[in-house]
């Protein structure tokens, strides 16, 4: 049996993730991409069969990408890399990821990105992510800072990886802010920026505490408190974890 604080940072976990994947959301173009799909309708009943029939989605799916369908390209990808409704290949997936990508869709530049990245291809992954950068794409500037610090390339990134982090978390990124703290607190962009590390790991805590209090609230009046002592120590808790594992 969990714990009370366990089971609260779960909870703050959930919640958290949920948050950051709506900003993520509304940050890529998926709405347009969407809006130009030529068949929307067998989009929409290729994603109803994801969850009672993986196979006959992923058919779907690829039927669709077959044709053009910038969306089904990218989702095409995740089935393949996942291995869901389909066998795991990672070359299918890295081809319609790329589709996605030249075709202009963000989320086909995220995953194309963090494939390059897992298998260790850094260079490509940074092509990938430069581009998304060029053009003010917010979630790339954090992509492109991870690509350095899981690299030899380190030692000469890392300068353009803390500037990255800066404009991500003043352009909202939570997760570049998190990380930008966490770096500065492990001392990766050199022992001065320590102390302003330490001050940001706690203002970003209480930041994100804030975000779960408001998703959390059930009246105006909850809204307007400060976050509760649980909800502070559990993102307190989460971001001192990170600066004992580096990022990934």
């Amino acid at each position: 049996m969990k714990c009370i604080l366990c089971k609260t940072c779960d909870a703050f976990h959930a919640i958290l993730n949920k948050k950051l994947f709506a900003w993520l959301y509304a940050q890529t173009n998926s709405v347009a991409i969407m809006e130009r799909e030529a068949d929307p309708a067998s989009i929409y009943q290729a994603h109803d069969l994801l969850e009672t029939d993986p196979a006959e989605s992923f058919r779907q799916y690829l039927a669709l990408a077959e044709r053009g369908s910038v969306w089904s390209m990218a989702t095409v990808g995740q089935m393949f890399e996942n291995g869901n409704g389909t066998a795991r290949d990672l070359a299918q997936a890295e081809k319609w990821y790329l589709c996605a990508y030249e075709a202009g869709s963000d989320y086909g530049l995220i995953w194309l990105g963090h494939l390059y990245q897992e298998s260790r291809r850094y260079e490509k992954a940074q092509e990938v992510f430069r581009t998304g950068v060029a053009r003010g794409f917010v979630p790339a500037m954090l992509r492109l800072a991870s690509s350095y610090w899981n690299s030899p390339d380190w030692p000469q990134g890392r300068d353009e990886a803390l500037a990255l982090l800066e404009r991500g978390s003043a352009a909202g990124d939570l997760s570049a802010r998190r990380y930008l703290a966490v770096g500065m607190t492990r001392g990766w962009f050199g022992l001065r920026h320590i102390p302003d590390g330490v001050r940001l790991l706690f203002s970003a805590a209480e930041e994100m505490a804030n975000l779960v209090k408001e998703e959390t609230a059930t009246a105006q009046s909850d809204r307007k408190t400060r976050p509760g002592f649980f909800s502070r120590l559990a993102a307190k808790l989460w971001l001192l974890d990170a600066t004992r594992h580096p990022a990934s």
